[in-house]
């Protein structure tokens, strides 16, 4: 006889997770109420505990005629996932998307994590931006969502990795953007070039070209909802051969960081480095903002520091950074 406890919200709930993991064939041998649900403890003769029905976790067999269709159930492990983005500021929507794809993983882990990661990896896209990048980056973004930090912090990781990278302040607005950088660099003062004039960025971009380095260039904050600004951007962006790469913040109404992305989105911009996830609590609006957005998801800010700032972004980490059940050796592994 094999005997398991099943956790959940309720005991039918319990009893649905039961039959569809043991069979119909399952004993309850006990049933008692804990803090925000119930035990269920079962077990069957079956060794193995018998054949896994094709119907997902969240279809209970119980009372249900021989060939009827499934009745649904509700399955506590899926609606944590859509409970916690949903508490985390993300749309109903986006919660319900996220947690219906990942449901099919509760029939292989009772883990919510890895069932958020699952349902996140079939909405979202990630990928990092190499040490060594293959086009210049041009980092965008609306006003304090951290672009000079996030600059710094690229060029740091490069040059761990022994790679040759060159940051550049775009001070075309003359707001000392370049006093900025030196003074979150440091040891790098003496890298850093400042453009005051698009004609400076042109020639500064052709000569680092010419001396295969490849530069990171933080660019004035952009108002996404001025058309003057979002117009001259996109015209920057045609004509300086560097990909855009947004810097969007975690703060902020997730309707607004909807729109935000979306307005870049229409101007080119594909990849993303998400910021100050170490200052804020609700983080689901910005994952929903650029998952509707169609851009991906490139790195993910996890603390304030230069060095290590920044994180490649995966499904699995961002699940557990949502749950808040990251530890440290899985939040910044790969820290740079």
């Amino acid at each position: 006889m094999r005997m398991k406890m099943f956790a959940a919200e309720s005991v039918e709930a319990a009893k649905a997770m039961i039959f569809a993991e043991m069979g119909d064939d399952a004993i309850i041998l006990s049933e008692r109420e804990v803090p925000g649900g119930v035990e269920v403890r079962a077990a069957t003769d079956k060794l193995g505990g018998g054949m896994v029905p094709s119907d997902p976790r969240f279809l209970t067999r119980l009372n249900r005629p021989v060939g009827a269709a499934p009745r649904p159930q509700e399955n506590p492990l899926r609606n944590r996932v859509r409970d916690a983005l949903i508490w985390h500021g993300a749309p109903q929507r986006f919660a319900e998307r996220v947690a219906d794809a990942g449901a099919p993983m509760c029939a292989r882990s009772q883990d919510p994590a890895e069932i958020m990661a699952s349902g996140l990896d079939a909405l979202i896209t990630c990928d990092p931006i190499p040490p060594m990048p293959t086009r210049d980056i041009l980092l965008v973004g609306p006003p304090g969502h951290g672009r000079t930090a996030v600059a710094a912090k690229l060029t740091r990781r490069a040059a761990v990795a022994k790679a040759k990278i060159l940051p550049v302040a775009a001070d075309l607005d003359a707001t000392a953007g370049g006093a900025q950088l030196a003074a979150y660099l440091e040891l790098e003062q003496k890298q850093i070039r400042v453009a005051k004039t698009p004609d400076d960025l042109f020639n500064l971009l052709k000569t680092a070209r010419q001396n295969s380095e490849r530069c990171v260039i933080d660019l004035p904050a952009i108002v996404p909802f001025d058309e003057e600004d979002m117009g001259n951007l996109e015209q920057l962006i045609s004509v300086i051969d560097a990909e855009p790469v947004l810097v969007l913040s975690t703060e902020g109404h997730p309707d607004d960081l909807a729109d935000i992305a979306r307005a870049f989105a229409r101007v080119g911009v594909r990849r993303a480095i998400i910021t100050k996830l170490d200052v804020t609590r609700r983080r689901g609006g910005v994952v929903a903002a650029l998952s509707g957005a169609g851009i991906a998801f490139a790195h993910l800010g996890v603390t304030p520091f230069i060095g290590g700032g920044l994180v490649p972004a995966a499904p699995g980490r961002l699940s557990r950074i949502l749950l808040e059940e990251a530890p440290a050796d899985i939040a910044l592994r790969g820290a740079a």
